[in-house]
């Protein structure tokens, strides 16, 4: 089961990189050879920062066996072919190793700073390529240009981006289950729109506002809904999509970004900036939403852990109101005959009469730092017993309550401390 699941996603990597590489190659930029987008750099990338180096081989060499395919049916020279290809795997491969080396292999980026990591990797190592593939073409008398420019890079490597998040969060949900169909449903429908406002037909343009312009302009929060829920393997795919939508009707002569006043690789670059405009923001959003999902999370397995502890152990948590009322959480220390006190002078009877006035200023002591106190509390027989209470001021809005637990001190030690 195991092989022939890995057999499908293999022949899948190659479909959708084909396919993705074919798209790319429809628009090159004729001053250096090279494609202005490339989505199967995005693909490649998540692959090999997901899986350990003893995997990389198969799936690094087919890759360039796409590469090198897609580019000769286009019409490449085997030559250009090779240097773009070589230059490209390899350095995925150095930003893989890199990044695997700081976090290993396995690893999904959630929090901001690993999204920043892994995006300023990619930005130095397309650099390195763009420099590297230029001066080897200008060194073999290809008419290139030689000269780097960071606007053209960047938003060739934004373009991929998401699809690199994408396919690195697919790769490490292996187990995981998405919490929830609407979502999914939702991410659809959010495509659909992002279709119908890149595929609808444009009006010449004109000196009037039109009604594409301003929904373009409205896509930006499309994402920024999705990114609330914090499921970055959802959101990363939509975003991955959304950004192949709007290059694909750029390449193909439709969308708000083509104008007589551009060429189609300005439109292409224009374009492309959308894509990192709207998907980085998103990305980094829904990045801070999951941590902070993830510390609720764990605040609230710790509070059924103590709850848990307080129920079964004699503990007693209560929350105080501001004109005296006491609601218990659990009464286990309360047995059937005697009501748990309702109120804080009722509790104050309870204590032992030389304690009563330590806890009166406890009460009107209480700040957001929890004060302590030790006093003498009675059972049912009579007999003083001594317990350490806690309480801790709370304000909501504009009312002011009280957080209070109170346990008792081990009679081991409070005979040792009595003798």
């Amino acid at each position: 089961m195991k092989n022939s699941m890995l057999l499908l996603a293999w022949l899948a990597f190659l479909c959708a990189d084909f396919t993705l590489a074919m798209l790319s190659l429809q628009v090159r930029d004729v001053w250096s050879l090279s494609s202005l987008v490339w989505f199967p750099a995005g693909m490649v990338l998540g692959v090999i920062c997901a899986l350990r180096p003893v995997y990389w081989p198969v799936w690094l060499l087919s890759a360039a066996l796409v590469h090198l395919l897609a580019s000769q049916l286009y019409g490449r020279p085997v030559t250009v072919s090779l240097i773009f290809c070589g230059y490209d795997l390899l350095l995925l491969t150095v930003t893989a190793l890199l990044w695997q080396l700081c976090y290993g292999a396995m690893f999904r980026p959630a929090k901001v700073r690993e999204m920043l990591l892994l995006l300023a990797l990619c930005c130095a190592t397309g650099l390195i390529e763009r420099l590297a593939s230029s001066w080897t073409l200008w060194l073999l008398d290809y008419p290139t240009d030689h000269s780097v420019s960071f606007v053209w890079m960047l938003g060739y490597i934004l373009s991929y981006m998401p699809l690199t998040f994408f396919t690195l969060w697919l790769i490490t949900s292996k187990g995981e289950r998405q919490r929830s169909v609407r979502h999914a449903v939702l991410a659809a429908g959010l495509l659909l729109v992002m279709a119908l406002i890149f595929f609808s037909p444009y009006p010449p343009s004109s000196s009037e506002l039109r009604w594409q312009d301003l929904a373009l302009i409205a896509s930006l929060a499309l994402p920024v809904s999705l990114a609330l829920y914090g499921e970055l393997l959802l959101l990363s795919g939509f975003l991955a999509a959304a950004v192949v939508i709007a290059l694909s009707a750029t390449l193909f002569g439709h969308g708000p970004f083509l104008s007589s006043h551009h060429s189609l690789p300005q439109s292409i670059l224009l374009a492309s900036g959308y894509g990192g405009v709207f998907a980085l923001p998103a990305l980094l959003y829904a990045g801070v939403i999951a941590q902070k999902n993830a510390q609720l999370a764990r605040r609230r397995i710790g509070m059924r852990l103590l709850d848990e502890a307080l129920q079964q152990g004699r503990f007693q948590r209560f929350q105080l109101q501001s004109e005296g009322a006491i609601r218990w959480r659990y009464q286990c220390w309360w047995p059937q005959d005697h009501h748990a006190p309702a109120s804080w002078s009722q509790f104050v009877a309870w204590l032992h009469q030389d304690d009563r006035a330590a806890a009166e200023q406890l009460q009107r002591a209480a700040s957001a730092y929890p004060q302590h106190l030790l006093v003498r509390m009675t059972d049912f027989s009579g007999h003083f017993y001594p317990v350490n209470m806690a309480l801790v001021a709370c304000q909501r809005g504009s009312r002011r309550y009280y957080e209070g637990v109170i346990f008792p001190v081990a009679r081991q030690a409070a005979s040792e401390e009595t003798t």
